[in-house]
């Protein structure tokens, strides 16, 4: 029996809350040189207010084929229009690459836990070095999707990330860029590449050690919402399937047409006994042929549907990405609380024992208040993502309902205006050959 479908968001959504974020404060950063560390900046106000309409926007556009064989790319002039006032101007411009895009959402993840970071499209290994027109305008459209999403967000829009991504020149971009590879370095990047994987069993390792699961502390209308998400993706997943399958089917209808369209024209010109039959079969076929508006109708339907449907599939992985780094926070927060607990009973029986040397004690309570320490930073961690889950939970609802309106809507349109054109079609051959 096939799945039934996810019940309606409103059913489990949380509520959200009016609790100010408690890492949204701080003043702009300069981002002439390389860029700083620190958190998000951005007053508390504007972090924790919707974005004013207007105030930023991003256009990705020229894509240009940089070199030649296996290390060719394509760049994009990214241009940024703004009135915050932590931009240096607000008109700027720079060159960015397909990696550079990757690295901004790896940063804006690691420094914003909590935040549902939009996703870029797949590095996709088959079409890595692909240069197509199509492949590379398809990937344009989709990283100008995730800078404008960046733009509307109360928080990213204010990140000192983003802003140097959008305003820092090619030799600081470059000397930022070497520097953070240089830290990394190999072994750490591998084990930052596998964290992720680590955060979705962390859960499943406590139990099989405890018998408990860190899911079990949570909230149960928390848990509707997680099983809300696994059920969306999977959906939205088939959804992008049948799309793609519904416009692959017309396209090739189209080619089909055309090829009939050339099978009429050799028929017509058979036709000698009969010049106005002739006359009407090369005219339709030579309008089947030539006439580009099914292809431009069908490229905009990809682009206008499909495209957004594969957003909204990547996107709702995201989320299921930061529901992850929720569950590995708490399994911490579990694991610190019991290693409090752990050496508070040491402690405990060093003190009971008569004669037991001073320096042990010290030791044993200082291993205490640094898990005490930990503990904390833990507990910290958890309750920011969990304040900034219901904000962003609620958004992304709101937004989702929004887009996948528009998107429909506009899919049906598209499928209207594409059939009419087909008739259109039809119809001047039918009144041609009656003429």
């Amino acid at each position: 029996m096939a799945d039934a479908p996810p019940p309606a968001y409103d059913s489990v959504v949380i509520e959200q809350t009016d609790s100010a974020d408690p890492l949204s404060s701080g003043g702009a950063a300069d981002v002439s040189g390389a860029m700083s560390d620190g958190a998000n900046n951005g007053s508390e106000a504007q972090a924790s207010s919707p974005s004013a309409p207007g105030d930023m926007s991003v256009k990705v556009y020229d894509p240009v084929k940089q070199g030649e064989g296996m290390s060719a790319y394509v760049s994009y002039r990214v241009s940024t229009s703004t009135s915050l006032p932590q931009y240096k101007q607000q008109e700027t411009e720079v060159i960015r690459r397909f990696r550079d895009f990757v690295w901004l959402k790896s940063k804006l993840e690691e420094k914003n836990p909590g935040v549902i970071i939009p996703p870029i499209p797949e590095k996709d290994v088959i079409q890595k070095y692909s240069t197509g027109k199509d492949f590379i305008e398809r990937r344009r459209h989709a990283l100008c999707t995730f800078c404008n999403r960046l733009c509307v967000h109360p928080i990213l829009k204010f990140s000192t990330e983003l802003q140097f991504f959008l305003e820092a020149d090619e030799q600081a971009w470059q000397n930022e860029v070497a520097a953070g590879n240089a830290d990394k370095g190999t072994v750490k990047k591998g084990f930052l590449g596998a964290k992720k994987f680590f955060k979705g069993v962390a859960s499943t390792t406590s139990s099989l050690i405890t018998g408990k699961s860190a899911d079990e502390a949570e909230d149960p209308e928390y848990l509707k919402v997680k099983s809300y998400a696994n059920a969306l993706e999977t959906h939205l997943v088939e959804v992008y399937a049948h799309a793609d399958k519904l416009t692959t089917r017309q396209r090739k209808l189209f080619a089909a047409m055309k090829v009939f369209g050339e099978t009429l024209s050799k028929l017509g010109e058979k036709e000698q006994e009969d010049g106005k039959n002739q006359e009407a079969f090369v005219k339709v076929a030579d309008k089947l042929c030539s006439d580009d508006t099914l292809e431009a109708a069908l490229s905009s339907l990809e682009l206008g549907f499909v495209e957004p449907m594969k957003e909204y599939s990547r996107h709702v992985k995201c989320v299921r990405n930061v529901m992850a780094d929720r569950s590995a926070a708490l399994q911490r927060l579990h694991d610190k609380k019991q290693s409090v607990e752990s050496k508070k009973n040491t402690l405990a029986k060093l003190r009971a024992t008569p004669g037991a040397k001073e320096e042990k004690l010290s030791d044993a309570e200082q291993r205490l208040n640094e898990s005490t320490r930990k503990l904390e930073e833990a507990n910290d961690r958890y309750d920011l993502i969990k304040e900034r889950m219901r904000t962003e939970m609620s958004a992304y609802h709101a937004q989702r309902k929004v887009d996948m309106l528009e998107t429909l809507e506009g899919f049906a349109n598209k499928q209207a205006l594409l059939a009419e054109e087909q008739a259109k079609q039809w119809k001047n051959l039918v009144a041609s050959l009656t003429a």
